[in-house]
């Protein structure tokens, strides 16, 4: 079998790591990610099919009696107007470990470049957790004056407390079953520096209310940022249950 999410998170974490002049985890090293990461410009599928297979084979530079085998899979490219609705809610994190540079700010002018890649079908829901979980913004439709409001709404969050993860990810999960939408696309997108110490912690517990949600055809994201705190094991855990995919941020240009 082969997985159609796309992961790419270690080989940006790598990145940063390398950067700093930090120790590599073995762990942290994950070999489809770094592969995946980039784009290799492979044709679309053509006709009616959702995607094509390019195979090629070669014999290994460093074992010549073994030979490697690239099986490349190229998903149709979807239009933006012809996209299906999207019901996205933003699950942030504002515990007090967000207010590095590189985390809670990094991650405001992060979903603002993401505004700019919404219709007007589109709506988008703000949850934020610390201590205690809230909503920041009721359900928003991304027409004009709703971008305004999820622009203002980005602008005025602020760290601070502990981190409430579990608490955040099933207020998050409820609100995008109470606004679903059949035939698009729903998903809770989970920004955070990658801890949980309140509520259900440990990875298991995680791990099954990702993949409960999952069966409901509302999937999940996890953007990690910052360095410290970062959780990267139980986060590719928790995505790969809840058929979504995991990626990092380390700047705007990853951004």
């Amino acid at each position: 079998t082969f997985s159609i999410d796309v992961d790419t998170a270690s080989y940006s974490n790598l990145r940063s790591m390398i950067s700093s002049g930090m120790p590599i985890p073995k762990d942290s090293v994950r070999i489809e990610e770094i592969v995946n990461y980039f784009d290799y410009s492979y044709p679309q599928p053509s006709g009616q099919h959702p995607f094509a297979v390019h195979i090629d084979n070669a014999a290994c530079p460093w074992n010549p009696d073994h030979q490697l085998v690239r099986v490349a899979l190229k998903g149709r490219e979807i239009e933006r107007a012809e996209r299906a609705p999207a019901n996205l809610v933003f699950l942030l994190d504002v515990s007090g470990s967000m207010q590095q540079p590189d985390k809670l700010p990094l991650m405001v002018r992060s979903f603002q470049l993401l505004l700019e890649e919404l219709n007007p079908s589109d709506t988008i829901t703000i949850v934020v957790y610390a201590g205690s979980q809230g909503v920041a913004l009721p359900t928003t439709v991304c027409d004009d004056a709703g971008r305004q409001r999820i622009a203002s709404a980005l602008q005025c969050l602020r760290a601070g407390g502990s981190t409430n993860g579990a608490g955040g990810i099933q207020l998050a999960y409820q609100l995008a079953r109470e606004h679903f939408k059949p035939g698009g696309i729903n998903r809770v997108i989970l920004a955070t520096d990658g801890d949980f110490n309140v509520g259900v912690t440990d990875d298991g517990g995680l791990v099954r209310l990702a993949a409960e949600n999952a069966r409901s055809q509302v999937f999940l994201t996890v953007l990690g940022f910052g360095r410290g705190n970062l959780n990267d094991g139980m986060v590719e855990a928790i995505t790969n249950k809840g058929h979504g995919t995991y990626h990092y941020i380390d700047g705007m240009a990853e951004a």
